[in-house]
């Protein structure tokens, strides 16, 4: 790529690096003055044939108008162009210049607890403009954070939407899929890690980032309590404030609901840190760590090993078993795995991201079991029920992974993700009506749920629930699944009906009044599908037709009052007045207070006064002009 020209226009100078999802280029624009210096990506899809490539431009030009609209913020670089070349996609950004936040982070160096806070409350400011425009960046780290130079902001860059089209196979569905998580190990949140990330997952990234800065380790290097899932890193530093340590904390929880849900949140607890006073504590590191040593001692078979002795190989095998990961090399990941769970037979975190490595090899079985065991350890780790769950379903376990799916909504019984999925597993096992009810349950917690709502429908189609997908307005459906049950039994009178009256909702007129008009054929007395038929009849201004459909009515329903007063409206369409008025005359017998009738009636006196006038003028010859 050095020294080649691309889009005709970004001559490029220098690699800056890369990975699985492309490279990173430095570039001059020859095409504008003074040839300014530009970031070019380059992002090479996973895609096979046609409709797969075609799919991918899609997403690609999505995210592109994303990163466009992200770049108005001043800390986030700009997006000058984006285009495809050589089935290549590439990103023109603005280059910034100043120095990467993983080149100032020193092992061993602790920042000052004041240049923390301004570094979280500055990064927070800025994510707090991506969470608005509904856009989770899903890399916060070190080397996606550049210190400009000439004013020291923080610049954030490397959005993770845009690795996710240079590493991930394209769903023909979906556009999109979830064979691996998108972000960085040690800086992910474990919801992230399965391929859910929220708002929150950024503010846990960030908070690491914090954590890093202030006891100079990098994330592999930081423990954590094996009953809890919680960061253990307070006893690192000499010197904090409880109310920081406090703010942190929240910020890195293991469970996403505990955490600040986005960084206008985390951003405003900081905001009370701001003056330049606040209390301190020296915590006691000395104890600290012999107590931590204590209650962390492992067994293995019949001796118990203090981690002092093993802990070094525990993270030299879970730093190497993430770089694996993250090269989607899963099997040698899953031997880097079982190596740290021979050292910690209990560590959860291991025995997880073991289980979503063999989820991604299509190993369901030991995913599963994997799950389990992190079940066994912590009883309530929603996330490895439904992880469980998902991989039963891979099993066609139905019944167990529908009792996994029970479980994580009796965690969360808001995760709409895990009703949707128990839905699924219903619908599988031929629990149809169940299911419907499950799908009901996601859409009611989250009413865009496309997915669920999706589910749902094609559930209600399938079965022919003609009446459930009308009164959910899924008009085109109904109509269809009526089709469906047409071909089976053309007289099947309440599929026209249902019919009729999706078509009259997509103000497809002339079909649904051909529908009505099957129904009366098969069904002489059904007065509902008279009047329908009526109605629309009188809106193609088919007046007479009209006029008779409504006489229908009125003589299976003598006293429905409307009947005769839409008969009269129709009667003075035609200009027959006096049958008009007697058709306005009985709707008013029915229900004196009939204003709208008594209306029609003075209205049709009216016309009928002035043509009867007009029927008795004198016919006059034309004046004859004298030249």
């Amino acid at each position: 790529m050095l020294g080649t020209t691309i889009g005709g226009r970004y001559h490029i100078t220098e690699h800056l690096g890369g990975g699985g999802f492309g490279q990173t280029f430095l570039a001059v624009d020859r095409h504008l003055p003074g040839k300014p210096t530009c970031v070019v990506k380059q992002l090479k899809p996973q895609v096979d044939g046609q409709a797969a490539w075609q799919a991918a431009t899609r997403l690609f030009d999505r995210e592109a108008e994303v990163l466009y609209q992200l770049g108005n913020h001043d800390q986030i670089p700009r997006l000058f162009a984006h285009f495809e070349e050589h089935r290549e996609f590439y990103l023109v950004q603005e280059f910034v210049e100043g120095r990467v936040l993983n080149k100032t982070i020193k092992k061993n160096v602790c920042f000052p607890e004041d240049e923390v806070i301004d570094f979280l409350q500055d990064v927070l400011s800025t994510l707090a403009f991506v969470h608005e425009q509904q856009v989770i960046h899903r890399d916060i780290k070190p080397s996606n954070l550049i210190r400009r130079q000439h004013d020291q902001k923080v610049v954030l860059i490397d959005f993770g939407a845009v690795k996710q089209i240079g590493s991930q196979t394209i769903n023909l569905e979906e556009e999109s899929t979830f064979t691996i998580a998108v972000g960085s190990s040690g800086y992910m949140p474990n919801e992230q890690l399965a391929g859910r990330p929220r708002y929150c997952s950024d503010v846990y990234s960030l908070g690491i980032v914090g954590i890093q800065m202030l006891t100079g380790l990098s994330p592999s290097k930081l423990r954590y309590d094996a009953r809890t899932g919680e960061l253990l890193w307070r006893d690192r530093i000499q010197t904090i404030s409880p109310a920081l340590a406090d703010i942190i904390d929240l910020m890195v929880r293991y469970d996403y609901r505990q955490r600040y849900q986005s960084a206008v949140e985390a951003m405003e607890a900081l905001q009370v840190l701001a003056s330049p006073k606040h209390d301190t504590v020296i915590l006691p590191t000395v104890n600290s760590a012999v107590k931590s040593a204590q209650r962390d001692q492992l067994s293995l078979g019949d001796r118990t090993v203090p981690p002092a002795k093993y802990s070094d190989a525990h993270f030299v095998w879970f730093e190497r078993a993430d770089e694996l990961f993250q090269q989607q090399r899963y099997r040698k990941a899953i031997e880097c795995y079982d190596k740290v769970i021979q050292i910690a037979p209990n560590d959860y975190l291991a025995w997880f991201k073991r289980g979503i490595a063999f989820e991604n090899l299509h190993h369901y079985e030991d995913a599963a079991s994997s799950y389990q065991r992190v079940i066994e350890v912590q009883p309530n780790d929603y996330l490895a029920w439904f992880k469980r769950g998902k991989a039963l379903e891979h099993l066609k376990r139905y019944p167990e992974a529908l009792a996994a799916y029970d479980k994580v909504i009796q965690i969360q019984p808001g995760n709409y993700w895990a009703w949707h999925d128990r839905g699924q597993v219903l619908e599988h096992s031929g629990q149809f009506d169940e299911a419907v009810e499950a799908y009901d349950r996601a859409v009611n917690l989250k009413p865009d749920f496309h997915l669920a709502v999706e589910s749902r429908k094609q559930v209600l189609m399938n079965q022919r629930k003609v009446d459930q997908l009308y009164h959910l307005q899924h008009y085109q459906e109904a109509i269809a699944a009526c089709a469906r049950t047409l071909r089976d039994d053309p007289s099947d009178a309440n599929a026209w009906l249902m019919q009729g009256m999706a078509l009259e909702n997509l103000q497809r007129y002339r079909e649904a009044a051909s529908s009505y008009s099957k129904v009366v054929k098969l069904q002489a007395d059904d007065h509902i599908a008279w009047f329908k038929l009526a109605a629309l009849l009188e809106q193609l201004k088919k007046y007479k037709e009209a006029a008779a459909a409504y006489a229908k009515v009125s003589q299976l329903q003598p006293h429905n009052q409307w009947a005769w007063h839409d008969r009269g409206r129709s009667l003075e369409q035609m200009q027959q007045y006096e049958s008009a008025i007697a058709a306005y005359d009985q709707a008013l017998r029915i229900n004196a207070e009939f204003e709208s009738a008594r209306d029609g009636r003075l209205r049709s006196l009216a016309q009928l006064k002035q043509q009867m006038q007009q029927d008795s003028v004198t016919y006059r010859p034309p004046t004859q002009y004298v030249v």
